[in-house]
Formats: C-alpha cells, sequence, structure tokens
C-alpha cells in the first residue's frame, strides 16, 4: 500500500512543507510499528517540488503513472492545483490534505481538504479585527504572487468594509523573497493601522523583519500559510500583536490529544524542535486519518474504496488539534468559529489561542 506525498522538501516553503510531511510520516511510521494495517505495511514515499510547479507535474505523472500510488497528499500550493486539477478528476486519484484551501481544491471532488479555505479564514480575521481594531481602520494586504494571492486581496476588498475598515491596496511578496522593504514603505505612505498576510513562511518572515527594520510597528493578522514559530521568531518587538489563523493547533496545546502525539514525538526525539508547530500536528492528524481510512478500504484497498473509506459518514477525530473531519458532510472547514486566532506568550514562551481579541 502506498502513499505518496508531493510538497516542498528543500525550497522556500520547506519549513511548512517539510514539516507538515514529517508530522504524516511519524503517525504512518508508529502505525507501521505497530503491526501497519490489515497485515500490511505502508509505504510512504515523497516527492520534493522545491516549489516549483513543473516539477509537481513532473512528480503526480510519476505517482500516478509510472510509480502508482493509492493516494497523494500534499501538493499544497495554488498554481500547482491549477495546473493539475483537470489531471487529478481524470486519473480519479485522492489527493488528501493540502496545506493550502483554494475555490480549485474546494471544487474537485478528488481533493479531500482538511484545512479552512481562504473564504472561511477571511471572515474570522475580518470579525477578530474589528473587535480588536474598531472602525475606520486601514488595512494594507500583503500577499504571495499566486492565484491563492489574488484570492486573498480580492476577499479582503470584498470584506474589510463590512467591519468599516478599507483595504489601502495590496503589496505582492515572492515565495523566496528575504525582504519586504519597498512594501513596507509603501504601507507607511499608505498610512495603515493593520496589515494582512497571506503567504508562506519565507514571505512571513521577510515582511515582518522588514516592518521592524521600516519602523511599521502595527497588527499582523496572517492566514495558515505563515503560521509557526518562525513567525514569531522573526517578529521581534512585534510578536505580541502578531496573530495567526488556523484551523489547526501546535502539538503542545492542551487538548485531548496531546498526550498520544507528544508521547510519540518525544519517543522520535521530535518533540523539543517541533512542539509548537502546528504543521506538525496537522501532519499528524492527517497521516492518523489515512492509517484510519485503509483500515475501513479493507485488506486489498483500491482507490475506490479508499475513497469510500474517506466518505465514511463516521468521520475522523482529530484529538482536538482541529474540528473533527468528515469528508460525508463536507469539504474543508466552512465555519469561521473553527479557525481560531494564535498568537506568542511572552510569559510562558508558547504559542497560545487568543479567546478575547
Amino acid at each position: 500500500m502506498t502513499l505518496a506525498y508531493i510538497g516542498d522538501l528543500s525550497g522556500p516553503d520547506a519549513a511548512v512543507e517539510l514539516t507538515y510531511y514529517k508530522g504524516i510520516k511519524l503517525a504512518i511510521d508508529r502505525a507501521n510499528a505497530r503491526g501497519g494495517v490489515n497485515g500490511r505495511k505502508i509505504n510512504l514515499v515523497a516527492g520534493d517540488t522545491r516549489f516549483d510547479t513543473a516539477q509537481a507535474v513532473t512528480l503526480f505523472k510519476k505517482y500516478t503513472s509510472e510509480e502508482p500510488a493509492l493516494a497523494l497528499l500534499g501538493i499544497n500550493v495554488s498554481s500547482m492545483f491549477e495546473a493539475l486539477t483537470t489531471r487529478i478528476s481524470a486519473e480519479k486519484v485522492p489527493v488528501i490534505g493540502p496545506t493550502g484551501v483554494t475555490q480549485v481544491t474546494l471544487a474537485n471532488p478528488y481533493i479531500y481538504n482538511a484545512q479552512a479555505d481562504l473564504p472561511t479564514t477571511a471572515e474570522a480575521i475580518a470579525q477578530f479585527m474589528a473587535k480588536q481594531l474598531g472602525r475606520e481602520s486601514k488595512v494594507g494586504v500583503a500577499r504571495i504572487s499566486t492565484a491563492s494571492g489574488d484570492e486573498w486581496f480580492d476577499l479582503m476588498q470584498k470584506l474589510l468594509p463590512g467591519v468599516g475598515a478599507k483595504a489601502t491596496g495590496q503589496q505582492k511578496i515572492d515565495p523566496a523573497a528575504v525582504e519586504a522593504a519597498a512594501q513596507v514603505g509603501q504601507f507607511k505612505r499608505d498610512g495603515v493601522n493593520a496589515v494582512t498576510l497571506h503567504a508562506g513562511s519565507s514571505g512571513g518572515i521577510a515582511l515582518l523583519k522588514s516592518m521592524q527594520s521600516g519602523g511599521l510597528n502595527v497588527p499582523v493578522y496572517s492566514t495558515f500559510g505563515a503560521n509557526g514559530p518562525t513567525l514569531w521568531k522573526s517578529a521581534g518587538t512585534l510578536a505580541p500583536s502578531t496573530y495567526a489563523f488556523d484551523a489547526f493547533a501546535p502539538p503542545d496545546s492542551d487538548v485531548s490529544g496531546r498526550a498520544d502525539l507528544e508521547a510519540a514525538m518525544r519517543e522520535a526525539g521530535a518533540w523539543d524542535e517541533f512542539k509548537q508547530e502546528k504543521n506538525y500536528a496537522e501532519g499528524w492528524v492527517i497521516g492518523g486519518i489515512m492509517v484510519e481510512a485503509l483500515k475501513r478500504a479493507g485488506e486489498k484497498p483500491t482507490r475506490a474504496s479508499f475513497i469510500e473509506a474517506l466518505r465514511s459518514p463516521q468521520g475522523f477525530a482529530t484529538g482536538g488539534f482541529s474540528a473533527d473531519i468528515n469528508w460525508s458532510k463536507g469539504n474543508g472547514v466552512a465555519d469561521a468559529s473553527a479557525v481560531k486566532a494564535f498568537t506568542f506568550d511572552p510569559k510562558t514562551q508558547r504559542i497560545v489561542e487568543v479567546r478575547n481579541p
């Protein structure tokens, strides 16, 4: 039984996508160590996109034609899904758990989303900002230079007026950016008193470092893409006013599934390094779902039986790291209340949920 992960393992988004893969691998390694699934071991293979769409297409061909896998995991990037969505449907291959959710991934019935989509995340951020900033705020939009970045700016233009705020404009950030001085300079000229961020880890780091050096001391509200310890480490004095919104909580959160994940991570020597990495917890949840779905798919699973298992009406528990997942009822997280705000607490040195804006 082969599952194939396609993601950035060495490029500009590896801080997110490699960490996510390690969480998936831990769950599958643990299942294999306990005898596998229905008496068979799970073979997890990984292909490195290096954040390159052409490479993602090559890997898709490899794992659907040359070395066909039962299912694919990851892919993660909006431009890659735009290039592959027709092929995914033609191959009828399930793709589970992309870290980024767009209208393209939601529209394809073979893509199983566990993360919140951008409209839901935008709604959660807009509601939070309205409570924290009040009305008549001027908000700059920092966004990745991909299709999902276009979607994010459109959403901000649509939603911000409803909470009494205004998007002053958008500033694009390259996925491999190491600084964003020009973007910060424009935000300062626009007189913004808040910034929303939709980017990967590198883009988030570049923005926050340039905000510090450029003297732009305003709150930052990020989508799931840049969420993780590196975001707050790069924020410096801006850390307490930097927020990331996500459907998944970090491994060291106070949830029912923490003890099980912590034990597995400590055994693997991964706890100290990844205990605050929500992408690791997200990977662990998805890996666990793969194990359970394979159990439900029978002794000799096919793509058809595996898809049926993914869509089983009982759904999948997540140990509290996110809302439970049930693909028989819907695709992705469509309830803004399931998207939580996180920030860094300097007293406890932990990434914590913000319950009162």
